[in-house]
């Protein structure tokens, strides 16, 4: 009987993922919590961080106007997880900035300037913070997912 809840509570912490210390004198069973899968889950994840952290973004700053509102210099940014090539990647992003500004114009701004046009092998958080602190009153409009198929 001892011995089959022993091996029920051994096949347990096994199934738990834990590892066990036998003592010597008494045969008692200890167990102590196993890092392996610790471990192992935190290298996945920063294999995924290592492949999320290669994007690339798709940056326009705008000067956007509308009766109701006073011209102001905005920023739009698209971002895009670098998957097949930087330049099908950049397309894909620069093609998302051009349908949010077709959106913007048909039923928000009735004046749109590009300012400014260009593509960085980053995110695009770091990017905006990069780009607000040379130009203070730089708006953040919007970093669109351009990995969603739209």
């Amino acid at each position: 009987m001892k011995s089959s809840v022993l091996f029920i509570g051994i096949l347990f912490l096994l199934i738990a993922e834990t590892k066990f210390v036998f003592a010597n004198e008494h045969h008692h069973l200890y167990y102590q919590t196993a890092f392996f899968s610790i471990k192992s889950d935190s290298l996945k994840r920063k294999a995924n961080e290592n492949l999320s952290s290669v994007k690339i973004c798709a940056c326009q700053v705008l000067q956007l106007g509308s009766l109701n509102h006073r011209t102001k210099n905005y920023v739009l940014f698209a971002e895009r997880t670098n998957r097949k090539s930087f330049l099908y990647d950049s397309n894909k992003a620069k093609w998302a900035l051009e349908k949010e500004k077709r959106h913007l114009t048909d039923f928000f701004y009735d004046k749109m300037e590009v300012l400014d046009n260009f593509v960085e092998n980053t995110d695009c958080r770091s990017l905006y913070l990069r780009m607000k602190k040379k130009h203070s009153k730089l708006i953040l409009y919007d970093i669109l997912d351009a990995d969603l198929k739209r």
